[in-house]
């Protein structure tokens, strides 16, 4: 009891202390509280209440404040009224109300919402160039290393490739804002101008056709054993389908337009993605042991490092994308914002693919769901879209290329850039991958992949986005700037890419 007074009582002191200070403050700004002042009609009536306790009553009587006695009716459900209620009431009043516009949510107009659908077109054309065929292969890659490794060395490879794929953006918008013209989406191209190289130009260009050409190969050639697994009761040649659907990839470039192109390639990787998702969601749940999946060890008997060595190059080329970063960058007219957003989207969502991909593969769930009806149509969807996407993606790569040298062998105009492919570039894109699957007869071309990923990629991809960016840095009469982390990481990976890879070889040789 002597502790509930006591509380009362400080209450009663805190309250009186407040009291007093908000009245006294209103009194020295605006004067005292008058009946016709700016206090809101249905607080003026408000008098004090004869139920408020004598304390209070006092202390407005101490103020100066006449205790005038106000008899509640019946059904009268009017606030009583008191000086600290009508101080606080006219203060909310003078709130400046114009600060309230500054909090209004944004709205996105026409302009913005296109934006927006560029981009993400953009980044569903890198993540449509990126998921491919090569992704097959990748769960016996990773099984060698154990998955948790494996997933460390995506993770890694992403932020590699990321790194890359920015400063290719750079250099192009920098070559297109430092032109009279727009730069073509081509690396010899990007050689010529830059580096004032033609024979740079062409080994670089070389190099392009070399890495693009490998990997429309390989897509082709299971294009043609999936369509022929596929359907196993007409009784079709792996050979003659991939040779079809040479043809028919061929035709598409040289009759659709760039944008028409691009679509096609958006409408495989939403395809992908659903298909993807109805096989993924049952694979996961038929995994008989999550985390024993992701903990268990490498399979390679010899150990970590050559499992990393053989699984390393097969990784960094599946989530090679730049080669399409010059296109990405024309069809988002060269903003560097879009460019960038695009790119790092567009090249994580098919990490993530990848990765849960190989989890479902390892664990069982893939072999589980796919033995249904609805799993195995699920599968060859996935499978179709992958190959459909990923090709259409390097075909306008290699077309790109081929343009820049038909142009600059039979052509005067140095700042022609077209929205469709012509036919000579188009066939001399096709031709010569459909021609190594049909002379090999349709055979597994891991090897080329592994190649790729070995010695190509590192060069291309590594070491020449360095060269060219310190290149257009670099203004007359001025040396080269130091080289940066962004330019340091990526020499630091390609010199270790290519050398593991030697080191490697020599290995096998010797034993």
């Amino acid at each position: 009891m002597m502790k509930k007074s006591g509380l009362l009582l400080l209450a009663s002191c805190t309250t009186s202390s407040a009291f007093q200070q908000v009245l006294t403050f209103n009194c020295l700004q605006n004067g005292p509280i008058r009946s016709n002042s700016k206090i809101p009609r249905a607080v003026q009536y408000m008098q004090p209440s004869s139920m408020e306790s004598d304390d209070v009553k006092g202390r407005s009587r101490r103020l100066g404040k006449v205790d005038t006695p106000y008899k509640v009716s019946n059904g009268d459900k009017r606030v009583p009224r008191t000086e600290l209620l009508a101080a606080t009431l006219e203060s909310v009043e003078n709130v400046d109300t114009s600060l309230l516009g500054r909090f209004e949510m944004p709205v996105l107009g026409p302009k913005e919402v296109e934006a927006v659908t560029k981009v993400l077109s953009a980044s569903l054309l890198i993540t449509g160039n990126t998921v491919g065929s090569s992704m097959f292969v990748l769960p016996e890659a990773v099984g060698g290393v154990g998955l948790l490794n494996g997933s460390a060395l995506f993770i890694g490879l992403y932020l590699y490739n990321l790194i890359s794929g920015l400063l290719l953006a750079d250099v192009a918008i920098e070559l297109h804002e430092s032109s009279d013209c727009e730069v073509p989406s081509s690396f010899k191209d990007f050689a010529d101008v830059a580096m004032k190289s033609g024979a740079a130009g062409n080994a670089i260009g070389a190099a392009s056709l070399l890495i693009n050409s490998c990997f429309l190969a390989f897509g082709i050639s299971h294009a043609g054993h999936l369509v022929a697994n596929t359907l196993p009761g007409f009784g079709l040649e792996p050979t003659m389908v991939a040779a079809g659907f040479a043809t028919i990839l061929a035709v598409a470039s040289f009759t659709q337009t760039n944008h028409g192109l691009e679509k096609i390639a958006n409408v495989a990787v939403m395809v992908l993605f659903s298909s993807f998702a109805s096989l993924l969601l049952p694979s996961l749940v038929n995994v008989s042991d999550p985390m024993g999946t992701l903990l268990a060890p490498g399979t390679n008997p010899g150990g970590f490092g050559p499992a990393a060595a053989a699984a390393i190059p097969l990784i960094l080329s599946s989530l090679t994308y730049q080669n399409i970063v010059p296109s990405i960058t024309k069809l988002l007219d060269f903003d560097r914002t879009k460019s960038s957003v695009a790119i790092a989207l567009g090249s994580f969502l098919p990490v993530a693919v990848y990765i849960a991909w190989c989890f479902a593969a390892l664990g069982g769930g893939l072999d589980n769901s796919s033995t249904s009806g609805a799993g195995g149509a699920a599968l060859a969807t996935f499978s179709a879209s992958a190959l459909i996407g990923s090709c259409v993606a390097c075909t306008m790569s290699l077309a790109e290329e081929y343009e820049s040298i038909i142009s600059s062998a039979f052509s005067s105009e140095n700042c022609s850039v077209k929205d469709k492919f012509s036919i000579p570039a188009v066939t001399m894109a096709v031709a010569p991958p459909a021609a190594v699957v049909l002379a090999t007869g349709c055979s597994d071309l891991t090897c080329a992949l592994h190649f790729c990923g070995a010695f190509v990629t590192p060069f291309l991809y590594g070491l020449l986005p360095i060269m060219l960016f310190q290149t257009i840095s670099k203004k007359d009469g001025e040396t080269a700037s130091p080289p940066n982390l962004q330019s340091t990481i990526l020499a630091s990976g390609a010199v270790g890419f290519i050398g593991q890879e030697i080191i490697h070889d020599i290995s096998q040789i010797i034993a």
